[in-house]
């Protein structure tokens, strides 16, 4: 499959996290500290509106904007 970013995720489905649009960036850094790490299983979960996001990963539910999901490359996992 190939990559996509969290913001076109659909929900209820798993992802791997594949890297970021700009890794080097101080949001990437930020991300990565929040859990957001290459190779990490991330599930977009249902929410009340489509922005933001919401999605659970390494045990925590995480509200991102969609112009934040749009840096975080990620591949379907079948």
């Amino acid at each position: 499959m190939s990559p996509c970013t969290l913001a076109d995720t659909d929900v209820r489905k798993v992802y791997r996290i594949k890297g970021f649009g700009d890794p080097s960036s101080a949001y990437a850094s930020k991300l990565r500290c929040m859990g957001f790490t290459d190779g990490t299983t991330v599930e977009h979960v249902p929410g009340a509106s489509h922005d933001p996001q919401i999605f659970f990963v390494r045990g925590s539910r995480v509200a991102l904007r969609k112009s934040e999901a749009r840096q975080v490359f990620v591949e379907e996992l079948v």
